[in-house]
């Protein structure tokens, strides 16, 4: 019925489109991580495992760096 319904099987975190198949890694996901402070892909890769396997997603994880907010700095 899920199916049909365009559900998803199991209810679960929302993390977005998909933007590395290779793991699973959703848009969201990628940038929660981005405000949190992950400043390249190679910090992403770290925290989620995206852009280390095939590569593909490393375009669009760049598009996601590149549109992120101006992080806000820290009170001392």
């Amino acid at each position: 019925m899920s199916l049909l319904t365009g559900r998803p099987l199991e209810a679960g975190e929302d993390i977005g489109p998909i933007v590395c198949s290779c793991f699973g890694v959703g848009q969201r996901q990628i940038s929660a991580e981005i405000l949190k402070g992950a400043k390249n892909i190679e910090a992403i890769g770290r925290r989620l495992k995206a852009a280390t396997n095939c590569g593909t997603c490393k375009p669009e994880i760049g598009k996601l760096l590149a549109n992120a907010p101006a992080a806000k700095p820290q009170p001392a």
